[in-house]
């Protein structure tokens, strides 16, 4: 969520954006938990301080600077859907790659276990 949802319960189409721009990023990172083993009061700290989800290695950076757009401290500087639909749209329109898969990392993003009773225990996902 949005850092004004997270410490003041606002939300807007503004924070919708923000929570767009983690999606695109579960999206790349096929399925990734957004700042994994960190606490609520955490994420609300470090987000608050600054800190934004880092640019997967094998997502080009065209694409990584639209999720941070989204990312913005200020709700008024981050754009609106109907922006965000002309970016995505010039993203993809050429025929440039946003998702380099061949430098996708092997060890990262699906290294969760199935639980218990879900087929052969301890295998990867």
């Amino acid at each position: 969520m949005a850092i004004e949802s997270l410490k003041d319960f606002i939300f807007t189409t503004k924070s919708d954006v923000w929570s767009f721009g983690i999606l695109m990023w579960e999206i790349v990172t096929l399925g990734c938990t957004p700042y994994p083993g960190w606490t609520a009061s955490e994420v609300i700290k470090k987000v608050s301080e600054g800190y934004r989800l880092e640019k997967p290695e094998h997502c080009k950076r065209e694409m990584y600077n639209i999720m941070y757009y989204c990312w913005d401290r200020n709700p008024h500087h981050r754009p609106s859907f109907s922006e965000l639909v002309c970016l995505l749209d010039n993203l993809f329109g050429n025929d440039d790659e946003y998702i380099e898969l061949d430098r996708f990392p092997d060890h990262c993003y699906y290294n969760l276990l199935k639980p218990p009773g879900c087929g052969n225990s301890g295998e990867k996902l």
